[in-house]
């Protein structure tokens, strides 16, 4: 038997983030803007999720693409600097494209807006991926579907079909469908998902549909087996075969929500490699992005597992909803 000796695979976007922060409006109508200190952070979907289970304790490895240049040197390091251990073998170096930079433009109530050079990711895709590596893993989530070009679709369908093969867990989230594939793009991957969880916004934009309800209804119709959609400051909508449940947001002193999705998937996947129930996991990945959202930057805020579920669980006796809410399903 093959040792499972990664509990997660991160497969999808990685980048190089400049936060740039406060910024406003007026920012076009000045020769010069007055910002805060520059810094250089890692990100994207699939590198954040990374970096953050890693300081929540469990072993993974990172599946993407960078150019041979300066700024992939650059993510590299900073990637080891934020994460615990973090197997980087399986980021794949374009010899030609450059890597995937972002501009992080933060305004003064912590919405932000990129400016992003795609380079090397876009390229990304299934012939990239060693699938022998499936077997040693425990779980294996997708982020970034619909900007991953040349993974989105069948490539992804193969990847989740080949984890499915290998009673491997399957987790999914979504971008801004970039390249207008559409929800019939990604049906036969969403066939082989156990948990999907996209934002609202984005969830809306493929489905067609905007109550929550009937858009989880669509993706448990496509064959996903839990499927949930994060509604931003007001909180989570979740449904499966069993039920369904919203979950509020959990208070927090917003300043950055720059990579609050990927905290709130990586507490919910560190929630089911516990082994706890779904509407638990959910409740963690809350915990996780309200603590996220109190700094600048996607992977800064989040230390420890003790950290979340300690802020969880002082939630929890706040909140007689929410304890009502996990009920005897926790």
């Amino acid at each position: 038997m093959i040792e499972k000796d990664i509990d997660v695979i991160c497969v999808g976007l990685s980048c190089v983030n400049f936060p740039i922060v406060p910024i406003d409006e007026s920012i076009f109508s000045r020769d010069i803007n007055e910002v805060g200190p520059m810094t250089l952070l890692p990100g994207g979907d699939a590198a954040n999720q990374a970096v953050v289970l890693s300081k929540l304790g469990f072993r993974t490895a990172l599946l993407s693409r960078r150019g041979n240049d300066d700024f992939g040197r650059i993510m590299m390091d900073l990637l080891a600097q934020y994460g615990n251990n973090i197997d980087l073998s399986g980021v794949a170096v374009d010899v030609e494209g450059a890597t995937c930079t972002s501009a992080m433009m933060i305004r003064k109530n912590g919405q932000r807006f990129f400016c992003v050079h795609r380079g090397a990711i876009y390229d990304f895709g299934i012939s990239d991926i060693d699938l022998s590596v499936l077997s040693r893993s425990r779980l294996v989530s997708m982020g970034g579907i619909f900007a991953l070009h040349s993974l989105d679709g069948k490539g992804a369908a193969a990847l989740f079909r080949a984890a499915r093969e290998k009673g491997v867990v399957t987790v999914a989230d979504t971008k801004y469908d970039l390249y207008g594939i559409g929800l019939e793009g990604i049906r036969e991957m969403l066939s082989f998902t156990d948990y999907f969880f996209p934002s609202y916004e984005e969830a809306a934009a493929i489905s067609g549909e905007t109550d929550p309800e009937k858009i989880a209804g669509l993706f448990l119709d496509a064959g996903v087996v839990h499927a949930g959609i994060k509604l931003g400051a007001r909180g989570i909508y979740a449904k499966d075969r069993d039920g369904e449940f919203y979950m509020p947001a959990l208070p927090a002193t917003v300043v950055d929500t720059t990579g609050a999705g990927d905290n709130f998937m990586s507490g919910l996947i560190a929630g089911l490699l516990k082994g706890w129930g779904f509407r638990k996991a959910c409740l963690f990945g809350s915990a996780a992005a309200a603590i996220n959202v109190t700094q600048i930057g996607p992977m800064v805020a989040v230390q420890g597992f003790g950290q979340v579920e300690g802020f969880m669980n002082a939630c929890l006796n706040d909140d007689p909803s929410l304890r009502k809410l996990l009920g005897g399903r926790s």
